[in-house]
């Protein structure tokens, strides 16, 4: 059974993130922001250091250094928690089979699908990626909070996606 930590490893930026969420000008996001401070404490944060990846996956420095989350409930083949980004953190392009639901807590946030241009998404924007999509997000200048939940094959893990213009690079130079 997992204790709760006495420290989030990015304790800072998740309550810079919860001040920011409990003060919202939207009330349902302010109630949401002072029902998760009010249950912090006994939350188990973790970095992603191998659980959604492999870990020697490219996954980029930021994200492997920027990261953190808690998983609220699990099932057989359904899990939901909370995501955190510190700022200014590419989350690269990748894919899973899992579809997922983001419910964007902080923000903004920016994201693309499929490669495609970047969208700056607002707190309370919902996102959702069907299996396989290929997705990326970026936090700006400050955290980005979210809920999150992926709802079958959440034993299959994310893949990072390189652009194809990388990918035909790499392949030129191989």
């Amino acid at each position: 059974v997992d204790e709760p930590s006495a420290a989030p490893p990015h304790g800072k930026e998740l309550a810079r993130a919860l001040t920011h969420l409990c003060a919202a000008e939207d009330r349902q996001l302010g109630q949401i922001g002072n029902t998760i401070s009010d249950a912090e404490e006994s939350m188990v944060w973790r970095v992603d250091d191998g659980q959604y990846y492999a870990s020697d996956a490219p996954v980029g420095d930021g994200y492997r250094n920027g990261n953190m989350h808690v998983v609220l409930a699990e099932g057989d083949d359904f899990a939901m928690g909370l995501f955190l980004l510190i700022p200014g953190v590419d989350y690269l392009d990748h894919h899973h089979r899992a579809p997922e639901f983001y419910l964007n807590l902080t923000g903004p946030s920016s994201w693309r699908f499929d490669f495609g241009d970047w969208v700056e998404l607002a707190a309370g924007s919902v996102v959702w990626n069907d299996p396989g999509r290929v997705h990326a997000t970026r936090s700006g200048s400050s955290p980005w909070l979210s809920v999150w939940a992926w709802l079958s094959d959440i034993d299959q893990p994310c893949e990072v996606v390189r652009p194809p213009a990388e990918q035909r690079c790499r392949s030129a130079l191989s």
